[in-house]
């Protein structure tokens, strides 16, 4: 009866999915990475090195130039008010206030952590990184310091490994692995379960949902019936999920995408 209860509410999420907008967001060609704070503020950076920052209904707010940092490959705003960005190609987390005003930076290579795939922030406002040449799940401070680690990632996994992204959400922290699927740790960094969707170019999640592209489509995933059904709802082959108020976000081109789910 539940299993049956479970696939009935996914079966619903996919109706609902098919209601979408679309926002065009000014002064930008080509959107390389995106994400939406608690206010429904949008954070997006684009193809020539400029991070932008628009209100929920796409008003620019404000922007700044980093060529200096090279191209961004991913945006936290998980805390509206201390902004998370990180450029893979230089190894460096910048750190940025509400109106994206520099206030740090983190140069990993100083403190050996030479091969990170993807960093996200800690509900302390610490940081989670996946560092590949330790084959690792870290969480540091913002001086470089370790807090908690994991197992080597390739023995507990025992599997070969492309986390590509990972979020911390209700006292777990999962890594988006595109061979295998969905990792789950603890917040002691210790490994838990994994959730098997192999093939994903993005996902997120909350609340027992995931939402995964797979083979350019829109998947629902329930982590307690661990039943994935796939939507007819197509995906840009590059783009990245955000939640915010039972909307899917992503984006293509110069567009942000909302699709209606429940989180």
């Amino acid at each position: 009866m539940l299993r049956y209860i479970l696939i009935t509410i996914s079966c619903i999420l996919v109706g609902q999915a098919s209601a979408q907008d679309t926002i065009l967001l000014q002064n930008i060609n080509t959107i390389v990475c995106m994400s939406i704070d608690s206010k429904g503020n949008i954070f997006a950076a684009d193809n020539n090195f400029t991070l932008y920052k628009y209100d929920s209904k796409a008003k620019p707010i404000t922007n700044v130039n980093i060529k200096s940092y090279g191209e961004i490959t991913s945006i936290d705003c998980t805390n509206p008010f201390e902004i998370y960005v990180f450029h893979k190609d230089q190894n460096i987390i910048v750190f940025y206030d509400n109106m994206l005003n520099v206030r740090g930076e983190l140069r990993l290579n100083d403190y050996f952590l030479s091969n990170v795939s993807c960093v996200a922030r800690s509900y302390d406002n610490n940081i989670w990184i996946v560092d590949l040449s330790q084959y690792k799940l870290l969480k540091i401070n913002k001086i470089g310091e370790i807090i908690a680690e994991s197992a080597y990632l390739n023995s507990t996994l025992n599997n070969e490994l492309n986390i590509y992204s990972l979020w911390e959400f209700n006292n777990e922290v999962y890594l988006a692995d595109s061979l295998v699927g969905v990792h789950v740790f603890d917040m002691y960094a210790t490994y838990s379960t994994t959730h098997y969707t192999p093939h994903n170019k993005a996902a997120v999640g909350k609340n027992g949902r995931m939402y995964l592209s797979i083979a350019g489509k829109l998947h629902l995933y329930n982590t307690l019936a661990r039943d994935l059904i796939k939507t007819e709802l197509s995906l840009p082959n590059y783009t990245s999920f955000s939640l915010y108020n039972k909307a899917l976000y992503y984006y293509s081109k110069n567009q942000v995408i909302l699709k209606s789910v429940e989180n």
